[in-house]
């Protein structure tokens, strides 16, 4: 059973890239086109809503900015070059032509650093082993790399000689004894960038889920510690949540986006991915299934994030997909052709629904809003629901002598008769058009949106 949402691994980065399957190529380009021009210290907030695919973007900055960066050693040469030449083409189809210079990038997330009191020092530790791309700590343990780094500054070693004297204690602990850390920071720069670039670029990701104090002890110091000429910080975040935490430190009537006006040199948005090119590349191309058009249709409904998207396709799919998508699967009776409808249509609703609003889930299946499934349908092709029509019924109202009824009421129909029937008194069955249904209709529907029912597709 594969998951359908984008881990930031070297592999999907890199197929991703390469097939540009969410759209985000060009949006690329010109990102690092920016962080290529910088010429002083710069801070850059790249806003996007949570789930909207900023961590992936930013990895994929950085795997670019590595492939054209000589002094760094890649494992693959191959996908180096790949990379690059994919690179070049939208650089010379572009108006503004660009020559990467070399640049050291650095991913920092926040979020795993959020239980350390002083966010600089992880910032540092993080900066320091991240760089060192040349050698490998694969034998040397976390808390075993640092003192001689701290001598390093001061003395001003070239970090290729530093290797070798690389096992000792813990490197926080030298850090919080060394003096004056702002000016030894400022050194090692001075020693890192001429060995392995002209510029550091730092990605710093998650803030906006850290502890508020965290947060802004992390802002505060990254204004105070570096700046610095050869230095650009990205801040990939959602700007309200961040703004939130700012405010939750400060006190709720504090100004968090004036507060953080102060950090940012530049603001930038997040673009959109491409929903269709995702879609296919998840295997969901456009075709006349009913099952993937309502799905479709939900998606952009509730404007789900990448990340919801990827949640509620994996979720569908192990649902219904199976049956929706049998060609052998053909209703015959109206209790089939009612099941049939409740798959296409009202299976897809309430797993959306569980994803979306919690509350009108509830309502939902309490039998209490019919809306949800009211606005999906209403969105689809009006032919496509003639099966819950009766013989003496239209949609169209010059449809001779028959009587014109609308979508909604037939919906509200099929929505009672599922969530709010009881089915008492002898009646057993209610009947709309070519569709039956009964007690039971409602239970097999929880079944099957438990993920626990025969159609389970898991491949």
């Amino acid at each position: 059973m594969k998951a359908y949402d984008l881990k930031p691994s070297y592999e999907n980065l890199l197929k991703t890239y390469m097939d540009d399957s969410i759209g985000r190529n060009t949006d690329l380009y010109y990102f690092i086109s920016i962080l290529n021009s910088i010429e002083d210290s710069c801070s850059i907030s790249l806003d996007g809503d949570w789930g909207s695919g900023k961590t992936f973007f930013v990895n994929q900055a950085k795997m670019i900015l590595d492939a054209h960066n000589e002094y760094i050693n890649v494992e693959n040469a191959d996908d180096c070059k790949a990379i690059c030449d994919k690179f070049s083409k939208y650089s010379s189809s572009s108006a503004h032509k660009i020559h990467l210079q070399p640049q050291v990038c650095v991913y920092y997330d926040a979020w795993k650093n959020d239980n350390d009191d002083d966010p600089i020092l992880s910032l540092v530790y993080s900066i320091m082993s991240s760089v060192e791309t040349d050698f490998s700590f694969k034998n040397t343990k976390f808390v075993d790399i640092g003192k001689n780094i701290v001598k390093a500054l001061i003395e001003n070693q070239k970090i290729t000689q530093l290797i070798d004297t690389f096992k000792v204690e813990d490197p926080f602990e030298v850090l919080k004894r060394a003096k004056n850390i702002e000016d030894k920071v400022r050194e090692f720069f001075q020693i890192l960038l001429p060995e392995k670039g002209n510029r550091l670029v730092v990605f710093i990701d998650e803030l906006d889920r850290c502890r508020p104090s965290f947060a802004v002890n992390l802002l505060e110091r990254i204004k105070h510690y570096f700046s610095d000429d050869q230095i650009t910080f990205v801040f990939s975040v959602n700007m309200n949540q961040l703004k939130c935490t700012i405010c939750n430190y400060y006190g709720n009537d504090f100004d968090g986006f004036k507060y953080l006006d102060r950090f940012f040199d530049l603001r930038l948005t997040l673009p959109a991915a491409d929903m269709e090119k995702y879609y296919q590349s998840l295997g969901f191309y456009r075709s006349e299934n009913r099952f993937d058009s309502v799905c479709r249709e939900i998606i952009n409904a509730y404007r789900f994030s990448l990340r919801e998207t990827a949640k509620f396709l994996r979720l569908a799919k192990i649902a219904a997909y199976q049956p929706t998508h049998d060609a052998r699967y053909d209703p015959c009776f109206p209790d089939e052709h009612a099941k049939w409808f409740c798959l296409l249509y009202i299976v897809p609703v309430i797993i959306a629904l569980k994803l979306h609003n919690g509350a009108q889930y509830r309502d939902f299946i309490d039998g209490k809003d019919a809306a949800p499934l009211i606005d999906i349908c209403q969105r689809m092709y009006l032919g496509a629901f003639s099966g819950v029509l009766g013989n003496n019924e239209s949609f169209s109202p010059n449809d001779g002598t028959k009587t014109t009824v609308t979508l909604q009421s037939k919906l509200e129909e099929v929505y009672n008769a599922i969530f709010v029937n009881t089915y008492s008194a002898g009646v057993y069955q209610v009947t709309i058009g070519q569709l039956e249904f009964d007690r039971r209709i409602k239970d097999s529907l929880f079944k099957i949106t438990s993920l626990l029912s025969q159609y389970n597709d898991l491949s």
